[in-house]
């Protein structure tokens, strides 16, 4: 392994792919995209989306191809629907969020609801955070939020001396 740092994370529209790559870019960690067997396409796509995340469901995600154990942090993100994490990132969370060392997480998000996610990943990775960042719509471009980037890549390095 020639990185200490895994960047694990889902994306439905592209917003968290794009800061899930900035990140990968900034710390050299890997990545590994959250996928599901039935993706989330259109209005349906986006009404599942909502009820799997108020509901706190925890949807089939297809088997990690990283092992976050073998990795000093993981660094772990999605969108928040609906004042919640993205249901694939809490079955992500669930399923190898404690076999990392260390976590740090990061989300989109239209106005609210990162805090109250951020949470919740750390319940379910059994694992308080090392850093958090949260993108909101107004500052996805990368200008917009590249000082709260290189804070929370920053912090993250911190953690692998």
């Amino acid at each position: 392994m020639t990185t200490r740092a895994l960047v694990a994370y889902y994306s439905m529209s592209g917003n968290t792919r794009a800061i899930a790559n900035e990140i990968r870019n900034a710390t050299g960690a890997d990545l590994e995209e959250i996928v599901e067997p039935r993706r989330r396409h259109g209005v349906v796509g986006v009404i599942r989306a909502m009820f799997d995340s108020v509901t706190r469901r925890e949807p089939p995600i297809f088997p990690s191809t990283h092992d976050p154990a073998q990795y000093d942090v993981l660094l772990l993100g999605g969108p928040v629907w609906a004042g919640h994490m993205a249901a694939p990132v809490r079955s992500y969370a669930k399923r190898y969020g404690s076999a990392a060392p260390k976590v740090a997480f990061f989300c989109t998000e239209g106005r609210n609801g990162a805090e109250a996610a951020f949470a919740e990943l750390e319940h379910l990775c059994a694992r308080n955070a090392e850093a958090t960042l949260a993108v909101d719509a107004e500052h996805l471009a990368p200008e917009a939020h590249s000082s709260e980037l290189g804070r929370f890549t920053t912090s993250v390095s911190a953690t692998l001396h």
